[in-house]
């Protein structure tokens, strides 16, 4: 599992160093491009709440291949990374504002991984044991994976997002 997760970041950070790249590439200038002058592209909270669904689906979508797919895990990190980080890029290229809003407008989509961690904190803070003497210490090391998972997530969406053009 933690060949996974470190070939999930190498992959990340090639992504990330590509950005530019994949920015500039035609497909999503083009999409990008149809959608430049609609709403979506001054308004932040309509851009962010856009955002906000999309980091909802795409967990949804992760959520589904791991827990629900033999083998899933590694087709879950294969296909999601590249797809948030591509639909991050996608959010980032329509948004024509100004970097005030464009900040706000991450703030807003992301809050999806902040709502998840204090979820995580309040399920561990009010789990209790299934029976006397039961060891809550596997659940404490989910809490701490969730948190740098959320914590990854986000930071990576940031980055992605607020990237200078």
């Amino acid at each position: 599992m933690s060949i996974l997760l470190i070939a999930a970041m190498i992959l990340t950070v090639i992504l990330l160093s590509k950005q530019k790249a994949g920015s500039s590439a035609g497909f999503l200038t083009n999409i990008s491009y149809k959608l430049k002058g609609s709403l979506l592209s001054h308004n932040f909270w309509l851009a962010g709440t856009a955002l906000f669904v999309a980091n909802t689906a795409l967990f949804g979508i992760a959520f589904v291949i791991v827990f629900f797919l033999p083998m899933g895990t590694i087709l879950g990190l294969l296909l999601c990374i590249p797809l948030s980080i591509f639909t991050w890029l996608f959010i980032s290229e329509i948004w024509d504002g100004n970097d005030k809003d464009k900040i706000k407008m991450a703030c807003v989509g992301n809050s999806f991984f902040l709502i998840l961690m204090i979820w995580a904190i309040w399920h561990y803070i009010t789990l209790k044991p299934a029976y006397p003497g039961d060891d809550l210490f596997m659940a404490w090391i989910g809490l701490i994976f969730s948190l740098v998972l959320g914590v990854g997530a986000m930071a990576v969406s940031m980055f992605v997002i607020l990237r200078n053009r």
